[in-house]
């Protein structure tokens, strides 16, 4: 049932919609730093990734775009009436644990995807494979491998995708307003932004550099993140509790 439930999810509108505004986000970023040119210079392909990243102001919605094809599923599936067939096919525990496998996947694989592909694009077709601008977070490796280095960007792109993703999944269980339910992730993004101490902002916890914030502590991301998931996990559970007693 997991394979079954991955195999739907990875298929559906919402997961090719995310992916291509991750890609949309990312090209965004280097028409910003270019005036509208993609092809401008011949500089090294991972300063062009990086600034991609950086300069579009679209980046800040990236928490919301992971979440919001996930903050009605359950909802949707449970009026449709096809969860009660999944559970009556497998087991309620069979349904929990598929559901939340296929958004983690999917929402970790939507951010991932256009990441590593825009990464690719920008080594072999936009520039070179030298460093010339300064990093400051681990420039070793960005010069040793850059490649590796934008890597890194992609998979803690990807993790962070997977725990918001399941965050929302956990939303369209206990929040019954779907309006609501859609502005919960705005409002998260929206305070973290203003409110919130700049460590703890949610759109840039996509830059790997978060992980050295002495805010944070070194650990202070890895927590967060897993605190995120189970936090979702924990929602999605008890209202599928409630659901299956009503």
């Amino acid at each position: 049932m997991v394979k079954t439930e991955i195999k739907r999810a990875l298929g559906s509108w919402a997961f090719a919609a995310t992916t291509a505004f991750g890609l949309f986000m990312m090209l965004e970023g280097r028409l910003d730093q270019t005036g509208g040119r993609i092809f401008s210079d011949s500089g090294p392909y991972l300063s062009k990734f990086l600034d991609s990243l950086r300069f579009t102001p679209l980046t800040i919605l990236w928490p919301v775009t992971v979440m919001f094809p996930f903050v009605l599923s359950y909802r949707r599936e449970r009026d449709s009436g096809f969860q009660g067939l999944m559970v009556l096919k497998a087991s309620r525990g069979e349904y929990r644990r598929a559901k939340i496998a296929a958004v983690a996947c999917s929402g970790s694989l939507s951010l991932f995807l256009p990441m590593a592909g825009w990464l690719l694009f920008c080594k072999f077709i936009l520039g070179s494979g030298k460093v010339e601008n300064p990093i400051r977070f681990l420039p070793e490796l960005a010069g040793r491998f850059p490649f590796l280095y934008g890597m890194m960007y992609a998979v803690n792109a990807g993790v962070l995708g997977a725990a918001f993703a399941v965050w929302g999944l956990g939303l369209s269980a206990v929040v019954r307003n779907r309006y609501l339910a859609l502005l919960i992730p705005v409002c998260y993004c929206v305070f973290t932004g203003v409110a919130a101490p700049r460590a703890w902002e949610a759109f840039k916890l996509i830059d790997p550099a978060a992980y050295s914030n002495p805010a944070l502590g070194g650990w202070g991301i890895p927590l967060y993140e897993l605190a995120l998931f189970t936090i979702g996990c924990l929602l999605f559970i008890g209202g599928d509790c409630h659901a299956g007693k009503a």
